[in-house]
C-alpha cells in the first residue's frame, strides 16, 4: 500500500515538473507576441501622430488596441503627472505578466521617457529608431524559443522523473 502511494506520489511530481517547464516555455510565446504587438503598435503610434492632433495621452490609448497592449491605455482624465512617469509605471506592471527580460524593460522605458518631448518629425524618427530595435528584440524572443522551449520541457519532465525515482 506504502509503494502504491510512493508510485502515485512520484507520478503527479513527475507532472508538476513537467508543467512548470512548460510554464517556462509559454513565457517565451508570452514575450515573443508582447514585442510583436508592439511592433503593430508603434506603427499605429507613428500614423495616429502623423495624422492626429490629440495629446500623447490619447494618441498612445488610441493605438494600444490589441489585448497585449490594453494595460498601456491612459484613458483617465488627470494628466497632471508627466506621461514619463505613468508610462514607466505601466511598464513595471506589465513586465512580469508578459515575462520581458531587463533590455525589453528598458528599452521600454526609454521609448516612453521621450515620447511627445519633440516635434512630430523628432517623435516619427524616435518611433522608427525602437522599431529598429524591437524588431531586433523580436529575433532574439524567437531565436530563444527555437533554443530553449522543448529543453524546458523536457528538463522539468527529466527533474521530476528523477526526483520521483530519488523518492521511491
Amino acid at each position: 500500500m506504502f509503494l502504491v502511494f510512493k508510485i502515485i506520489g512520484g507520478g503527479l511530481l513527475i507532472c508538476a515538473c513537467f508543467a512548470y517547464g512548460c510554464c517556462m516555455s509559454k513565457n517565451l510565446y508570452m514575450r515573443r507576441n508582447f514585442i510583436k504587438s508592439f511592433i503593430v503598435f508603434l506603427s499605429a503610434l507613428s500614423t495616429n501622430i502623423r495624422y492626429n492632433s490629440d495629446d500623447i495621452f490619447t494618441l498612445v490609448s488610441i493605438s494600444a488596441r490589441s489585448k497585449e497592449l490594453s494595460s498601456l491605455r491612459i484613458e483617465d482624465d488627470n494628466h497632471n503627472v508627466p506621461f514619463g512617469i505613468i508610462w514607466e509605471e505601466r511598464i513595471k506592471s506589465i513586465s512580469k505578466v508578459y515575462s520581458l527580460t531587463k533590455d525589453d524593460r528598458e528599452l521600454l522605458i526609454e521609448f516612453g521617457s521621450q515620447l511627445g518631448k519633440t516635434d512630430i518629425d523628432g517623435q516619427l524618427k524616435h518611433i522608427e529608431l525602437y522599431k529598429a530595435v524591437f524588431k531586433k528584440q523580436l529575433a532574439n524572443s524567437e531565436e530563444a524559443i527555437i533554443k530553449k522551449s522543448k529543453l524546458y520541457k523536457t528538463m522539468g519532465f527529466f527533474v521530476g522523473t528523477a526526483a520521483a525515482l530519488m523518492m521511491i
